[in-house]
């Protein structure tokens, strides 16, 4: 492939994550492009009627939760936060259960079949759910630098450095 979209967060700890990052990585044949920054936190019904307020209330036994597949980076984010906060997993309901797109976890907590779902901005918005903000991250492209100069890589820079894009990305909730 020519691109390969990945995403960091920003002001956590993540070694591990960089580890699985470089491994692929070399810094003479690859380069990134900084596409956006994100936002990813906990979806929530309208009002929050469960009352979650942090990650640690998702191990209330009260509390839904409803999760993205094992190896997906929102997944992954969710488990280095979890980590770094010291929150055992196992003591959540509903960890086990997942989906596999933003915008089907959005739609598993807007059914009432979950109390939290975890995911990007946007989803929530769509949903029209509560957000409370958890993390931003950095999405990027990794592409082989000698990719850089073909015309069809240098029309899609062109257009990610444009207005256009930058109007469409304004437009969603929790992106920049």
């Amino acid at each position: 492939c020519e691109l390969c979209g990945f995403h960091l967060p920003l002001n956590l700890p993540c070694g591990e994550l960089m580890t699985r990052v470089h491994k692929f990585l070399k810094p003479r044949s690859h380069r990134l492009v900084h596409l956006v920054t994100r936002t990813q936190g906990l979806y929530l019904g309208q009002g929050n009627p469960a009352g979650v307020q942090s990650l640690a209330d998702l191990t209330r036994p009260e509390v839904r939760f409803v999760n993205r597949q094992h190896n997906s980076g929102t997944r992954i984010l969710l488990d280095l936060l979890l980590e770094h906060g010291g929150i055992a997993s196992q003591h959540i309901t509903g960890y086990e259960q997942v989906e596999f797109t933003h915008a089907a976890v959005a739609a598993f907590v807007a059914s009432g079949m979950a109390n939290v779902g975890f995911g990007v901005e946007a989803a929530a918005s769509r949903f029209k759910l509560d957000f409370l903000p958890v993390a931003k991250e950095a999405y990027m492209l990794a592409c082989r630098t000698d990719t850089l100069e073909q015309p069809a890589m240098q029309q899609l820079l062109g257009m990610l450095r444009g207005p256009e894009f930058a109007a469409q990305v304004s437009g969603l909730a929790g992106y920049s």
